[in-house]
């Protein structure tokens, strides 16, 4: 009734009648490639009709494929029927994990449906059998010239002007041109003819089962069981992809495997619909698992004759790396409980063996281990790995000084070799006896390590010691950034400096990049890389140790024979200390030697003790019992080959280079001031102040002996440190005091802070109290000056300085009248917070003189000298009674004081 209640509405269309509200609601109901193909039969304005007739709009209709209306951006497309919550393996997050197996082929229905939608512009197969829904174009040529569109009618039809009904239906396309081409000849005298397809029928097919989207669906009369499939958004979680169904009439009529197109490109099973055909996906029946080295690891689908050698095809077969010697084969057994079978892939027999459901094929890698080879690391121009053949020596593979670096250690290398029974060992050599040829004999897995001559400091800053002397010693002279107070030459050499400094700095950014792509090379083991990675892995861990300092190059070997010792076996390493370069752990052979540790630590510093020097060995008695024994050594015999002096190390040994006696390597002492040559002298350890100032030309004719200053560096420090605690302390103070009622109120946290910050950023002075007539005149006063010390002997000075809580901070002119409350009067008297109880005197020399200030105190105790200075201290209880600000306040004045004396020289 609807159709012929449509076909109704379109005959009164056609006069212009306007329809019914039902007559348009049936037609807008219908899909828009059905409305489409009706409202070109009958020659309908499809917006026209859809705008009550209405609209203005007279375009020609275009054909729209009935596939689109399916599309995700299709108006009818329904985004509730796309929803995939209900399969367990849908979302992009799934198929991009790779380290979940994923069942096969499913991931193809994620994608694009349009992509396998049939194109409209295709060429119609002559195969193509035509039916009621078809138009065709019938050109008319030769007498006469016209064209007509026509189309096939439910009775299977079509009316071409000038000719009687001609039934066409179920003809192929080929036949069908065929047939209309005969009966123009045959009924229109002159006439020939020439028919193309203008316009595809609709199909309504039906896509049932284990789909996503299972329903009817409205399609092009070209698809395929493919196109529907896409269209219904595939196989469900459960449904095959091998066991497709095609039932036309109530009959299967082919059955569509995917894995043969998805993996071979075969389409030969991928029939093409017509109307009324149901497409049927059927349940999964048997499921196996093929992972670890194939090409395609998955969960593949699999009939019940199917072999384990159709499964690896299947999965592409094997990579490069599999080992098909042992796979694994993981099956249920009869009770239900895996067995473990070890196959081997190249046996036809094994391979041909049936598949079962459930099971899990395991293909495993290759070894990594390299056959017979030898790895070079470390300080060479090209550490890499090295074929390996009879009697190849180290001086085969290391030829000249091109395959080392600049900072190889010429005098130390070492090898590692693995004996038979498991365990390793070293074996010392010199890079510079391979050079010259001396044969070094290697052995199969050997592993070749050369060591840079630097430390771990000088490596990252990628400078040399001489780079960094250079550079301390050109930043002293250059200190001032005034350049206007240098020579053209300083000028010259300092812009050279700052384009050299430029260059190490911008080197140093690369190196430490370097340094942070490998994770840290500090803690780099490359030894387990390179026993235990895949073949790429172990090259970049020997490139990577190119960049390895000696620290960390030695680690891992120590750490390698340390865990692979025997049980109750000394490990063969020794601790070595002292004056040696590179002061650690190091490996040892059976005949290692005091020289050759030596050699490896680097060799000696300069403040070596070169007679003596001690060894201290672990000795274990017949009973087990360990203890230790000292052993002295020459070092100078030693290295000089005296027999017997050249001591074999044992395991544990700790080695201790000794300094030389007295040394120091920058002890020197300042002296300004009022003598005849000032400067920076060297001092020998134990010289004294008065040997210094006889060496400086004596002290002039207007020295003021008595306010010498002396500072020591030992003191300042202290001095720095005795603040910072204080600082805390008072911290600590202040917090108690502020969360208790009773006194928060009268604590004024802002002034104590401001103390607290003064207290942190404060430079201790040092100064040392000396009395310099007596020292000068009295060698019992003498003082031994040490690495640092500074004497300052000023000039005669006449002024008396005030400081502290007075009005009026400030110095005066000395007048021997005056005692201290002149010169505090002369100040404009005491502050109001000013402790008229604790006022003391600094003296010249630096003694500090608390005067008594009662009634009954000597005015020969309040008398003033030149260069003394008055201090007049804080009343800490003036705003609260905080235990510590006593003490702050004094060593900030008294530190303060100092300054102010030092200044004033």
């Amino acid at each position: 009734m609807t159709l012929l209640s449509l076909i109704s509405f379109f005959s009164v269309a056609q006069v212009a009648s306007t329809p019914t509200a039902a007559q348009l609601k049936q037609f807008q109901s219908l899909p828009k490639a059905q409305q489409a193909a009706l409202a070109k039969q009958f020659g309908i304005d499809v917006d026209a009709i859809q705008g009550g007739f209405g609209g203005t709009n007279t375009q020609e209709f275009e054909t729209v494929r009935p596939e689109e209306q399916y599309l995700p951006n299709s108006n009818n497309f329904n985004d509730a029927d796309n929803s995939n919550t209900f399969n367990e393996f849908s979302g992009s997050d799934y198929w991009s994990d790779p380290n979940v197996l994923k069942p096969f082929g499913y991931e193809m229905f994620e994608r694009l449906q349009d992509a396998f939608l049939p194109e409209g512009s295709i060429p119609i197969p002559s195969d193509y059998i035509v039916g009621p829904g078809d138009s065709f174009t019938v050109s008319f040529f030769g007498k006469e010239s016209s064209e007509h569109i026509v189309t096939i009618n439910n009775d299977g039809e079509i009316i071409i002007p000038g000719l009687d009904p001609l039934n066409v239906g179920g003809l192929q396309y080929s036949e069908l041109k065929l047939f209309i081409a005969n009966t123009v000849q045959t009924k229109m005298i002159g006439i020939k003819s020439a028919v193309t397809l203008a316009n595809l029928r609709g199909i309504q097919v039906y896509v049932v089962g284990d789909v996503k989207k299972p329903g009817a669906y409205y399609l092009s009369s070209l698809s395929t069981i493919t196109n529907a499939l896409f269209i219904s958004g595939g196989p469900n979680e459960v449904g095959s992809l091998r066991n497709i169904q095609l039932r036309r009439a109530g009959k299967n009529i082919a059955t569509l495997d995917l894995y043969k197109m998805f993996s071979n490109g075969d389409i030969s099973q991928d029939s093409r619909l017509q109307q009324g055909d149901v497409v049927f996906v059927n349940a999964i029946d048997q499921q196996v698992s093929i992972n670890g080295e194939i090409r395609r690891p998955a969960i593949y689908e699999v009939f019940p004759n199917e072999t384990l050698a159709e499964l690896v095809e299947m999965a592409g077969g094997l990579n490069v790396n599999a080992y098909p010697k042992y796979a694994v084969l993981a099956r249920f057994g009869e009770n239900y409980q895996r067995d473990i079978q070890r196959i081997n892939l190249n046996d036809k027999k094994i391979t041909n063996q049936k598949l079962k459901n459930g099971d899990v094929l395991t293909v495993l890698p290759v070894s990594e281990r390299l056959g017979q080879v030898v790895n070079i690391a470390g300080a060479v121009s090209r550490p890499s790995t090295y074929g390996w053949s009879e009697g190849i020596t180290l001086s085969d593979l290391v030829v000249n000084k091109n395959d080392l670096m600049e900072i190889t250690d010429l005098n130390y290398g070492l090898i590692l070799s693995q004996a038979k029974t498991g365990n390793y060992k070293v074996t010392q050599f010199k890079p510079k006896d391979v050079l010259k040829g001396k044969a070094q004999v290697l052995n199969p897995g050997d592993l070749v390590v050369f060591l840079s001559r630097y430390d771990d400091k000088t490596f990252l800053n990628g400078s040399t010691n001489d780079d960094q002397n250079q550079g301390t010693e050109n930043s002293q002279r250059f200190s001032s950034n005034n350049d206007s107070d240098l020579s053209d030459k300083e000028k010259k050499e300092l812009e050279e400096l700052r384009e050299y400094k430029k260059i190490k700095d911008e080197d140093n950014l690369k190196a430490l990049d370097e340094l942070k792509s490998l994770e840290g090379l500090k803690e780099f083991n490359y030894i387990y890389k390179i026993q235990n990675g895949t073949l790429f892995e172990k090259q970049s861990a020997l490139l990577a140790t190119k960049l390895l300092s000696r620290d960390a190059l030695i680690k891992p070997i120590v750490k390698l024979l340390s865990n692979s010792s025997n049980s109750g076996q000394m490990v063969p390493i020794i601790s070595l200390t002292g004056q040696v370069r590179f002061p650690g752990i190091y490996p040892i052979s059976d005949n290692t030697t005091l020289v050759d540790i030596v050699l490896a630590g680097g060799g000696l510093k300069e403040s070596a003790n070169m007679v003596k020097g001690e060894i201290s060995r672990v000795i274990a008695d017949d009973r087990k019992v360990l203890s230790v024994r000292h052993i002295n050594f020459d070092l100078m015999a030693a290295l000089s080959g005296v027999e017997g002096k050249d001591l074999i190390v044992k395991p544990k040994d700790v080695i201790n280079v000794f300094r030389q006696a007295n040394w120091n390597e920058n002890r020197k002492v300042k002296i300004s001031g009022e003598v005849k040559y000032p400067g920076e002298y060297t001092v020998n350890q134990g010289e004294k102040l008065s040997e210094v100032l006889i060496r400086a030309g004596g002290i002039t004719g207007l020295a003021d002996v008595k306010s010498a200053f002396f500072t020591r560096e030992s003191l300042r420090e202290l001095e720095k440190k005795q603040a910072r605690d204080t600082a805390r302390s008072l911290s600590k103070e202040l917090a108690l005091k502020s969360i208790s009622s009773s006194s928060v109120s009268s604590v004024n946290i802002g002034e104590v802070q401001a103390l607290v910050s003064q207290l942190t950023i404060i430079e201790g002075v040092g100064r040392l109290i000396i009395d310099l007539p007596k020292i000068i005149n009295d060698k019992s006063f003498d003082v031994v000056v040490e690495d640092g010390d500074e004497l300052i002997i000023p000039s005669v000075r006449n002024e008396v300085n005030v400081m502290g809580e007075v009005q009026v901070a400030t110095s005066h002119l000395y007048t021997e009248k005056w005692d201290m409350y002149d010169y505090i009067k002369s100040s404009g008297g005491l502050g109001a917070q000013s402790d008229e109880d604790r006022i003391y005197i600094v003296r010249s020399n630096g003694l500090v003189d608390a005067p008594d200030t009662g009634w009954f105190s000597s005015r020969s105790e309040l008398k003033i000298g030149p260069g003394d200075t008055i201090v007049v201290p804080l009343d800490a209880g003036y705003v609260d009674q905080l235990t510590l600000w006593e003490k702050a306040t004094s060593i900030f004045y008294q530190l303060t004081v100092s300054l102010a004396a030092l200044n004033s020289f």
